[in-house]
């Protein structure tokens, strides 16, 4: 089969990442499948992370940008999304790494007529050291807005819509990212086999559970702003499922 669909562009925010950037710049260089371009956009850093890229990412398939000031997570994955001039788009978080058949076997899914992929991941924190999967080739929307399968960000593949699409600056923007490549294509082809490496860091502002459960009831009322009884019908699931998540993976 031929999966070749050009050139993959890459987004990689950065902020403060001297100690995991080299890895996972690497995850991509180590790729079976070669045409991709990475776009790594630095978001004022307060370490050296800035001059240590320019130092060891001399690849051509790299482009460094600079945000003039701290923007967050959002704002900087759209720095990344306005540069790139690529159709197909993928994600990889500076503390994440990709193992290296990950964009050959997206790359031939969206070959293949997928336009929205996704992959099993590996989930490590302090106290967690676990594979995540999910039992069947495809995920729905409903099962997403439910949380029955937590998609890994640094595994999300896509073909850009027609119209485009941006991160909106709010708490669990990633979630609201992904509910829309949901509208536009319905489901997301799942990758039956571990391809990211995903570290989730002890000061991540996710790992606040309370903060992280209120942004996530604002996205419903939001996503359902005329339907109060889906609102809380998925907050409900969405926290029986976070539950059944920490048990299953502490």
């Amino acid at each position: 089969m031929n999966n070749h669909v050009g050139t993959v562009g890459i987004i990689i925010p950065m902020y403060n990442a001297r100690q995991t950037i080299l890895r996972a710049v690497q995850s991509v260089i180590d790729q079976t499948y070669p045409d991709w371009h990475i776009y790594l956009v630095n978001d004022k850093s307060t370490d050296d992370s800035l001059a240590f890229v320019r130092e060891h990412c001399q690849d051509a398939r790299i482009t460094i940008l600079d945000n003039d000031v701290n923007m967050g997570a959002a704002e900087t994955r759209n720095v990344g999304l306005r540069a790139a001039t690529e159709e197909i788009i993928a994600f990889l978080d500076s503390d994440d790494e990709w193992h290296k058949d990950k964009l050959a076997l997206q790359t031939a899914a969206i070959a293949a007529g997928d336009d929205f992929v996704i992959s099993h991941y590996h989930y490590k924190t302090k106290s967690a050291d676990h594979d995540i999967t999910w039992s069947k080739p495809y995920l729905q929307q409903d099962s997403f807005v439910k949380k029955q399968y937590r998609v890994c960000f640094s595994s999300v593949c896509f073909r850009r819509p027609p119209q485009g699409i941006f991160f909106q600056r709010k708490g669990h923007e990633d979630f609201l990212f992904l509910y829309e490549l949901f509208t536009r294509y319905k489901q997301v082809r799942v990758i039956e086999k571990i391809l990211v490496n995903y570290y989730e860091l002890g000061d991540s502002l996710s790992r606040n559970k309370n903060k992280a459960a209120k942004w996530h009831l604002e996205l419903l009322r939001i996503i359902y702003k005329n339907n109060p009884l889906k609102v809380y019908y998925y907050y409900i699931w969405y926290m029986v499922n976070g539950v059944l998540f920490t048990l299953k993976h502490r």
